[in-house]
């Protein structure tokens, strides 16, 4: 009989590295068919279990009391007291592993994507030419003739080279409310495209900042200078709605804003206000007070912000990247050593003074 559970999304070959070490690891739920398995179902399933791995499948006292036998839970996510009540598995000393960064590189290079989109109206102007008839209305009959043309396009006012114009991100100042993995992420690829990268925020260490070639500045400030401003902070008592009216009103009418990090982080309320009164140029938004975003949302109204539904992390990558960390960290536990990415240390502390 297994003694190990995954209920995850899993890569394969990280899989069969894992069984290698450990034999036969059982698969259900959501790792198999998609559908978040049933609390009461996993009641049922976890009795003997010296391991299991969960991504979304909710991990409450329940289930730890019903799993005696547990020597640790592994959670396939950056934030794991969304799935794992950690606090209750700590009090039983079992230790919790996550993944944090697994999907930095994806979330970061989405917010690049959105910086993009919105600078240089990609999204619009693919709307535009799709599902309207404002750039096609001229007949067809001489498209043979024009087919060698350079350009065709109008250039009246209001044409698509006019209306669409935006900055180039080479030589703006990019601003980032957050320094941690993914914000860091961002610094680079935004150093990549030749920005100067702004930071806020009040816990990271000069030396951090020498090293990724940022420079730390204070909130009001930075929400003056950027050209671009996106938030890649967690959400904690300090950060919530961190970004205020007071700090779009400091934002440049020039500015934009990208937020793929969380929606508690930003009073939407006073960004509706500032794109509506076009205080600042535009924004990009992943993510949002409610999910799904309503059909009555303000934002769905606006022409200057780009939407897409909480996809920054979607990446085919993620998978893999969260399955070698878990992989990683459970051989580090046979072996008898310490995980790297340890949810509750404490566990740790509490079995060195026994």
């Amino acid at each position: 009989m297994t003694t190990t559970l995954l209920t995850a999304r899993f890569d394969t070959g990280e899989r069969q590295r894992l069984e290698a070490a450990i034999g036969p690891v059982d698969t259900a739920g959501f790792g198999v068919d998609g559908i978040v398995m049933p609390h009461e179902e996993l009641l049922g399933r976890v009795s003997g279990l010296t391991r299991l791995l969960v991504e979304f499948e909710q991990i409450d006292e329940q289930v730890l009391d019903a799993a005696p036998d547990l020597t640790v839970v592994a959670c396939c996510r950056n934030e794991p007291g969304a799935s794992v009540d950690i606090e209750a598995a700590t009090a039983r000393g079992i230790p919790v592993l996550f993944t944090p960064g697994r999907n930095a590189t994806a979330v970061a290079e989405y917010t690049l994507g959105l910086m993009i989109a919105a600078t240089r109206g990609i999204a619009s102007a693919h709307h535009a030419l799709r599902h309207t008839d404002a750039f096609t209305a001229q007949p067809t009959g001489d498209a043979d003739s024009r087919r060698d043309a350079t350009a065709q396009w109008s250039l009246d006012p209001g044409a698509p080279f006019d209306t669409y114009q935006g900055p180039e991100l080479s030589g703006r100042t990019l601003g980032i409310v957050g320094f941690g993995i993914i914000g860091r992420e961002i610094a680079r690829l935004g150093r990549a495209f030749g920005m100067s990268v702004l930071v806020y925020d009040p816990y990271v260490t000069p030396g951090a900042l020498e090293q990724n070639d940022v420079r730390g500045v204070g909130l009001a400030e930075l929400a003056a200078r950027s050209d671009i401003v996106t938030v890649a902070a967690k959400v904690t008592p300090e950060s919530r709605g961190v970004v205020s009216r007071t700090f779009f009103e400091a934002m440049r009418p020039n500015a934009y804003f990208v937020n793929t990090a969380r929606a508690a982080l930003v009073d939407y309320d006073a960004l509706v206000d500032a794109l509506r009164s076009r205080s600042i140029a535009g924004a990009a938004l992943d993510v949002y007070p409610v999910e799904p975003l309503p059909s009555d949302s303000p934002l769905l109204s606006l022409d200057n912000v780009v939407l897409s539904p909480h996809l920054a992390g979607a990446s085919t990558d993620v998978v893999r990247h969260h399955s070698r960390q878990l992989v990683d960290d459970i051989l580090r536990i046979e072996r008898g050593e310490r995980p790297r990415f340890l949810a509750n240390p404490g566990v740790y502390a509490a079995e060195a003074t026994a």
